[in-house]
């Protein structure tokens, strides 16, 4: 079951989504891989083989396509899904198979209006009217099934929101394309259309580190909050809790911390579900927060609780067509250039245009942390003199060198604001911005470190221009160590380097979720010998450089 908040929705829509592969999550099990197949170091910390976090469900739906069919002119809704253009677009044009079947359950009707495919997304449009249409933050099905007439079934995302119609919803389900350019018979199933709203509970116990705080009164959902660590830098305030909980997946209510300091309430900027710890669910939440704010704050558990459920299950036969959209692709393979390759680190396949997207499928160029790996978080298209934002959409990796360099490959995504009959005319150009380039370099970069104590002490680093502070201490028995810069082009280290009597470890696994700007990190490292020599080396950072942009004609 997926479930999403409007707010959230909108949000992940509105801005250009993160490149999934690129969590710091992430970076601290790629370190070790490739640590292991370079012999540079092994690991001190068991890795988990599994990530749990918790992705809005239209968030998730939002990097692919909403689309429509031209027998929509005569309907009420919009299908310009939060401004989409390529909705609008396969409407006027043509591409789709339209429909006009209806069901009714518990007194709500849903009604199918269409289905289109482009090759790479199957997209089936409805309305759904619901008598008494409560206020909600999230509305999903229980279950909702696609399967064609050999009972090949998926489970589709599903994505909604209400109508300008009352007491009407408009939606669609979206899953991977099976039909390609064939005709088949579908048939659809959506059971237990379900309503939620945010319930808060106040949580009482000190706010400290390794304090456990317990909801008032009691939830049975959530029976503890156990906070793992406090971080602040400048107003920027990040904690690391545990939730204890019963449910089979707790992360599905969409749990998470809210601040309320006097009148004042203070909704998360960021946050993440990370890899589980234990049995609990592990979280972390950003907040901003001036330091005298703090002081006088509560700390409160937000998340989902039904308030509606229309029961029932709305089922429906159709015929659906892959050719219409198919036929109308334009592609075309991009030339090489090895300067432009080595500037924006991509090595560009092709050019792909069908009536509901454009796409660039790329493979990353170089990996080479000495040099520094390069990655523009920003990518947008000149189409004439229109100019559209994109989003990068990381796919897997490919294989450059057998059995030692696995590299990233995806595509640049971009919306079809409008539809040519012939594009190969149409001038285009790629546009990047916003370069972030991750290094590491252990030739260099050892710093000697005094015997450490619960007293903290420092060392300064000058990394590429950027002074770096890494503070450490001794806490219990293990040593802890900070790094932070004022510099605001210097990102944050992803994964520092200890050397223990000559000897490299790696910090304790603590996962961390993705972070847009600078980030104050913070490690420890267990079982350190009394009186072992210790040199820090920062490992893993990333430099941010916002001026730097590039161009790639494309067309």
């Amino acid at each position: 079951m997926n479930r999403f908040s409007l707010e959230q929705v909108e949000r992940a829509i509105s801005r250009k989504p993160e490149p999934a592969p690129d969590f710091e999550v992430m970076w601290n099990a790629i370190e070790e891989e490739v640590g292991k197949r370079r012999g540079v170091l092994p690991s001190a910390a068991k890795r988990s083989s599994a990530t749990r976090k918790w992705v809005p469900a239209a968030a998730s739906a939002a990097v692919f396509l909403v689309v429509a069919v031209p027998v929509f002119a005569a309907i009420n809704p919009n299908w310009d899904f939060w401004g989409r253009s390529g909705v609008n677009n396969a409407i006027q044009h043509g591409f789709g198979e339209p429909l006009n079947l209806s069901a009714r359950q518990s007194g709500a009707t849903m009604k199918l209006h269409g289905v289109v495919t482009d090759g790479e997304q199957m997209d089936v449009l409805f309305t759904m009217q619901v008598p008494g249409l409560p206020e909600y933050d999230a509305v999903d099905f229980e279950s909702v099934s696609l399967s064609d007439s050999k009972g090949k079934g998926a489970e589709p995302y599903v994505l909604v929101q209400r109508d300008e119609t009352k007491d009407t919803l408009k939606g669609m389900f979206e899953l991977q394309d099976e039909l390609q350019k064939s005709k088949q018979s579908m048939h659809l199933d959506a059971s237990n259309l379900v309503f939620f709203q945010y319930d808060d509970q106040p949580l009482a116990g000190d706010i400290a580190e390794g304090s456990t705080l317990a909801p008032s009164p009691s939830a049975g959902d959530y029976a503890a909050v156990t906070i793992q660590s406090i971080v602040r830098k400048n107003d920027q305030l990040t904690i690391r809790y545990a939730l204890t909980s019963p449910l089979e997946d707790p992360g599905n209510l969409d749990p998470h911390l809210v601040i309320t300091s006097g009148s004042q309430t203070y909704q998360s900027v960021s946050r993440a579900v990370l890899p589980p710890d234990g049995n609990d669910l592990l979280c972390q939440s950003t907040f901003t927060i001036p330091e005298q704010a703090w002081k006088g704050a509560k700390l409160h558990l937000t998340y989902l609780q039904e308030v509606k459920r229309v029961a029932g299950t709305w089922a429906f036969d159709f015929n659906a067509d892959g050719n219409k959209a198919s036929e109308a692709i334009y592609s075309k393979p991009l030339a090489a250039n090895d300067e432009q390759t080595a500037n924006i680190n991509y090595n560009l396949k092709q050019l792909i245009i069908t009536p509901l997207q454009i796409k660039v499928p790329y493979r990353a160029a170089s990996d080479d942390w000495t040099q520094g790996v390069r990655h523009f978080n920003k990518v947008s298209l000149q189409l004439g003199d229109r100019r559209i934002e994109g989003g990068d959409y990381h796919t897997g990796v490919y294989e450059k060198v057998p059995f030692k360099e696995y590299l990233n490959e995806g595509y640049l995504r971009f919306e079809s604001p409008t539809w040519f009959k012939d594009w190969s005319g149409e001038p285009m150009k790629l546009l990047f911005s916003d370069l972030e380039i991750t290094k590491r370099d252990l030739s260099k970069h050892w710093y000697d470190l005094a015997a450490p104590t619960p007293a903290e002490q420092q060392v300064q680093m000058n990394l590429d221009g950027r002074k770096v502070t890494f503070t450490y201490y001794l806490k219990g028995s293990q040593l802890v160590v900070k790094s932070s810069s004022e510099d605001p082009t210097f990102k944050g280290v992803s994964q520092s380097v200890l050397r223990v009597n000559g000897k490299g470890v790696l910090p304790d696994y603590a996962p961390s979720p993705p972070s847009s700007g600078p980030f104050t990190k913070v490690e420890t490292y267990s079982n350190i010998p009394d009186g072992a020599v210790l040199q820090l080396n920062p490992g893993i950072y990333m430099l941010l450089e916002p001026d730097q942009t590039a161009g790639v004609v494309i067309n």
